[in-house]
């Protein structure tokens, strides 16, 4: 059985909408207090009549789309009053716009955002987002769903504390990062997966890998954002996943510029030098890198589970996946936690219909068989038990078992602050190209950190 751990995924968006967390938005009337909690909540959509809800999803993965489509159908099936215009965007587009989305004068009612202070913190904070707290209640999502997958969503009234407070956003399944492997490619060069799982022996098929003229790992992060979860798997090397839980949750002493991140650092920097990343990574987007993965083009692709569906989809049989290696401890670690949740805008004129959607997609048994399909496990206490016929979901969800009873899982490194990902994502690009040093990157991390500290004291 899955364990579900106090994570998420935070991703920020570009500092053109950063003012939101603050004072609002300019050419738009935006509050600077969290939105009251709603009375007397209902759990359909009835009362309103005709209703047209508009909502945007984000999430990374042509599979996981597809199956939200079908969700989505399915719910105005049961709800014949209900019309669903679903505005899709890749994720680097919506994280670019969605604070100047959500401030408008008509928001979707119902969006996709992300854990952690970048965005839906500066959301709930500007009055943009719904408490949820009655809906909870009414549809019972502290029974549905685990507690760690309600709490990373929280926020107190003032704004200051995350993890604790009210509930803004529902997440629909569990996702962390690890290693996806070609078979037929290993095969070829006379490498045994089984053989992998720790540090040097990876590092061996890397090298051979080369040699056989195989680009080792397929990397794309044009959008500068998949890198960092590579890196993250690089500092879980070296230290511990408490600290960096620490470091993410903002608790005073908490530091990135330490000698293990270095270590983190310096390693990721050296693998770009030695040619196991593709040599055009900075310039490939995340779905170029998962496309050319799928063609053969890599012996590894090291993402999160999100792309588990497309790269099944384009491999079959030969699709393989594995935790990130052991490294000097003998444990393993990942970055991980929950995927992007969905919030309720505070402008909406239907908040029961909304609800009633958002627990369609994320608690019921038809999303718990949507997210399976989509080939990753559901955020739900009954998802966890259910049965799994595809291979590599049944593989992923074993490795989770593994990296859970090793204690390895641990945030995203992007969440701590209003602007780290946006910050970190291009001090990650410097990094590879050779613009800074591992210490002038891990320095430069921290005082982002600190600066965000100081307006919280």
């Amino acid at each position: 059985m899955l364990r579900h751990h106090r994570s998420a995924r935070a991703l920020t968006a570009v500092a053109a909408a950063a003012a939101i967390g603050a004072s609002g938005c300019a050419g738009s009337s935006v509050s600077t207090k969290p939105a009251a909690a709603p009375t007397d909540v209902g759990t359909s959509c009835g009362k309103y009549g005709t209703v047209k809800l508009t909502v945007g999803m984000s999430e990374a993965g042509e599979a996981i789309a597809n199956g939200f489509k079908e969700q989505v159908k399915s719910f105005q099936a049961a709800n014949k009053n209900v019309t669903i215009d679903l505005q899709i965007k890749d994720w680097a587009s919506s994280a670019s716009t969605i604070k100047l989305v959500m401030s408008g004068n008509n928001p979707p009612d119902v969006m996709q955002g992300n854990s952690g202070w970048a965005i839906n913190g500066a959301l709930w904070k500007a009055g943009l987002l719904l408490n949820l707290d009655p809906y909870a209640k009414a549809f019972g999502w502290g029974e549905k769903f685990p507690e760690s997958a309600l709490t990373v969503n929280k926020f107190t009234a003032d704004g200051k504390a995350l993890g604790e407070g009210n509930l803004v956003a529902v997440p629909p399944a569990i996702q962390y990062v690890g290693v996806f492997y070609n078979k037929a490619v290993l095969s070829k060069l006379g490498i045994d997966p089984a053989t992998l799982d720790d540090k040097a022996a990876f590092v061996q098929a890397l090298d051979k890998a080369k040699a056989g003229g195989v680009t080792p790992v397929m990397l794309g992060d044009s959008e500068k954002w998949p890198a960092l979860h590579n890196l993250s798997l690089f500092n879980g090397w070296y230290v511990a996943p408490d600290a960096i839980n620490n470091w993410v949750y903002n608790k005073p002493g908490s530091t990135y510029d330490d000698d293990g991140h270095l270590k983190g650092s310096t390693d990721f920097r050296t693998w770009m030098e030695k040619g196991y990343f593709n040599s055009d990574a900075l310039a490939s987007s995340f779905t170029d890198a998962t496309n050319r993965f799928g063609k053969g083009q890599s012996a590894f692709f090291v993402t999160g589970s999100w792309a588990l569906g497309d790269v099944s989809k384009a491999l079959g049989d030969n699709a393989g996946f594995m935790l990130f290696p052991a490294g000097d401890s003998g444990k393993h670690a990942a970055v991980g936690g929950y995927s992007l949740p969905f919030s309720i805008s505070a402008k909406t004129k239907y908040p029961d219909c909304a609800a009633a959607f958002i627990d369609y997609v994320t608690a019921g048994d038809e999303a718990i068989a949507a997210q399976i399909a989509a080939g990753r496990p559901s955020a739900t206490k009954a998802g966890v038990n259910a049965k799994i016929d595809d291979p590599l979901l049944k593989q992923m969800v074993t490795e989770y078992e593994r990296l859970s009873s090793e204690n390895g899982l641990f945030t995203w490194e992007d969440w701590p602050t209003p602007t780290m990902l946006t910050f970190q994502g291009a001090e990650a690009q410097r990094l590879l190209s050779g613009e800074i040093t591992p210490k002038q990157y891990n320095e430069s991390v921290q005082k982002n950190w600190a600066d965000y500290m100081k307006t919280r004291s």
